[in-house]
């Protein structure tokens, strides 16, 4: 499915942070390879729109970060963000492993709308900000005060996860 994107018009790099958007999105990677193979579908029937790379990738971003949405709400699942833990010897206090992606997906999934969005888009390096507060329908000064509520939603959900007051 990627491979017949990449083959059309997008780079693997651009399909492979598309992905993780779609991921972060969604908390779920059965969701989003779903999200990206119905996008694909699209794709294939809409070629002759999106010519530049500029308007592919904002075109791209646009429909998968829709289809996300629609996933979720047809398909919520509660996820209950977690942390892989490792046992260090026998008895000991179990270390906690670093966050990998469907796990930080998991706090991405249970963050609100638009932020949550606006935050993967940055963290993803996509767009520029002014790209994404058009993407999002913002204004630099929203998009700004989005992206602050958003981390600090992030950061606090990762600290609850690891037991660290907030």
């Amino acid at each position: 499915m990627i491979r017949a994107l990449q083959t059309a018009i997008f780079p693997s790099a651009t399909l492979a942070e598309f992905y993780r958007f779609a991921l972060l999105l969604t908390g779920s990677s059965s969701a989003a390879e779903s999200v990206m193979a119905d996008t694909h579908a699209e794709v294939e029937a809409q070629l002759d729109q999106i010519r530049s790379e500029a308007n592919r990738q904002a075109w791209l971003a646009r429909r998968i970060r829709e289809r996300c949405l629609k996933n979720n709400l047809e398909n919520p699942v509660p996820i209950v963000p977690r942390l892989l833990r490792v046992e260090t010897m026998a008895g000991a206090v179990p270390e906690v492993l670093g966050i990998e992606a469907y796990i930080l997906a998991e706090h991405f999934h249970c963050m609100g709308e638009p932020g949550r969005s606006a935050l993967a888009l940055f963290y993803l390096d996509l767009f520029t900000p002014k790209e994404i507060g058009k993407l999002l329908n913002m204004d630099l000064e929203e998009l700004g005060a989005t992206l602050a509520e958003a981390r600090a939603a992030l950061q606090k959900s990762l600290r609850g996860a690891t037991g660290q007051p907030s």
